[in-house]
């Protein structure tokens, strides 16, 4: 029987997109995308993906006073200087930030040979700490946990061989292990490429809220990225409850259709305001970078009866 839903939007975006783009750095920029952001002292931040046009990339951070837009570009994050990361990373991408206690760690792709996972930590968006490479060659999208499940730190991750989201676990966020599948990329009707975890899982009372992209291919060359939702246990974050049957966001505008990388909406992060709204931060065509509107709430109901 095929499922049909009724209309409904969960997630709205922001009128004035793109809220950042390359034309605001202060360097010869093809494109901001794919950025991160944080609520930190009541200030909104954001670890800036920029890319030159020779394809390389740096971090930025940049401030807005309310996470929509005057958004200001205060100075590019440094990055490691250790013999490893100069034999390894020729560039750089897709930071992703999560706050454990009063620490705030960056995860990102390090690009040489293969792509595998970088690791640094602040306490205040001033002084970076490089804490190395956390996984071997063939991974991408590693996203941490905000608390440690059954004592150990947990992160969702997706190993390029197989396009599917695991969770894996480590005592020191350093050395990881226990990996369990998550989600398999075949089980999502509007994805038949890939997938991977988006921005910090999100506890609710009902389960871990994830938003995860997926990527479907039309006649094995044209890629489209969505974006979607899914509910997993709150002590066994790798038990699925429910996936949202339908994307949440999918490419609609002309700065979502056209650009570097068309077709795309890339979700790279989210924050989580107290009256339960939330701004979801995601890329564009891997042209520019935009924000857009929800709530808890309508997450849940797309992730549980959608």
């Amino acid at each position: 029987m095929t499922i049909i839903h009724p209309k409904k939007k969960i997630v709205k975006r922001y009128k004035n997109n793109p809220i950042i783009t390359g034309e605001m750095m202060p360097f010869s920029c093809r494109g901001v995308f794919n950025s991160s952001a944080i609520k930190y002292n009541n200030r909104y931040l954001m670890i800036l993906r920029a890319e030159g046009y020779n394809l390389r990339d740096s971090f930025w951070l940049a401030e807005s006073p309310n996470g929509f837009d005057n958004w200001t570009v205060k100075y590019q994050i440094p990055l490691p200087q250790t013999e490893d990361y100069k034999i390894f990373g020729d560039n750089q991408y897709d930071p992703r930030i999560t706050q454990i206690d009063d620490t705030y760690y960056i995860t990102f792709c390090v690009h040489g040979i293969d792509v595998r996972m970088g690791l640094m930590s602040t306490k205040d968006f001033c002084s970076f700490n490089w804490e190395g490479f956390i996984t071997g060659t063939g991974f991408r999208n590693t996203v941490l946990f905000p608390e440690k499940i059954d004592s150990l730190y947990a992160a969702l991750e997706r190993p390029n061989e197989t396009g599917d989201i695991w969770l894996t676990r480590s005592p020191d966020l350093i050395f990881w292990g226990k990996q369990e599948p998550v989600l398999r990329y075949r089980n999502v009707p509007w994805a038949w490429g890939k997938i991977g975890p988006c921005g910090t899982p999100i506890k609710t009372s009902k389960g871990w809220l994830i938003i995860f992209h997926g990527v479907q291919i039309i006649c094995g060359y044209e890629y489209i990225y969505h974006a979607g939702v899914m509910l997993t246990e709150l002590e066994k974050p790798w038990k699925l409850i429910r996936m949202g049957d339908e994307p949440i966001l999918s490419p609609e505008e002309p700065y979502e259709l056209t650009g570097h990388a068309p077709n795309v909406v890339f979700a790279s992060s989210h924050i989580v305001e107290e009256d339960g709204s939330v701004k979801l931060y995601y890329g564009a065509s891997d042209r520019y970078q935009c924000v857009a509107e929800t709530t808890i709430d309508l997450l849940l109901e797309a992730a549980l009866t959608r």
